[in-house]
């Protein structure tokens, strides 16, 4: 018993010291602490924080007013590229939510902050239809990891409290969804 208790608690140190416990733990973990079964292409996003819109941040077409309300969330766990994920935000009655006042849709942000992609709704319809506009040195090929943050502009009314849940839709070799309640 003493034996393999020390055993593993050496293979453990090893994990750590090699850097491979992140790893293993993302691999090995439930959905929503991580990703159990994920495979190439699969995305779970998480923690959600609404707060209001930095003025600039998203869409250069129409700008982002410092009026309307965002969603930061965190990437929990990703095994996809940028062109493997569609996002869409669902109202409480499982239809799209359509967000109203000033433009809206959907941001990944680096980790300066930056826009690096992004998705304008069209007339505030929070479904991704294609893919992202892109800034310089990001592509549909770039891995989407726990660097960035996506960021989800609901537009000029307050979501709070009405039950939306973001949701991913992945594509390419994994083909699948996972959400997350929006507070």
């Amino acid at each position: 018993m003493v034996a393999a208790i020390a055993a593993v608690g050496t293979l453990l140190l090893v994990l750590v010291l090699t850097g491979a416990l992140p790893l293993l733990s993302a691999q090995t973990a439930g959905v929503g602490e991580g990703c159990l079964s994920c495979r190439d292409g699969q995305f779970i996003a998480g923690s959600p924080v609404l707060g209001a819109c930095p003025t600039g941040v998203t869409f250069a077409s129409g700008g982002c007013s410092a009026r309307e309300f965002v969603y930061t969330l965190t990437v929990e766990a990703s095994f996809a590229t940028f062109g493997q994920v569609r996002f869409h935000v669902e109202a409480s009655n499982e239809t799209v939510y359509v967000a109203i006042g000033g433009p809206s849709g959907f941001s990944i942000l680096g980790s300066t902050g930056a826009v690096v992609a992004q998705y304008p709704a069209a007339n505030g319809v929070m479904s991704m239809k294609s893919g992202w506009s892109y800034a310089s040195g990001t592509n549909n090929t770039t891995p989407l990891t726990s660097l960035y943050t996506v960021l989800v502009d609901m537009g000029m009314q307050n979501p709070y409290g009405q039950s939306c849940t973001f949701v991913d839709v992945s594509t390419g070799n994994y083909t699948g969804s996972s959400s997350v309640l929006l507070p």
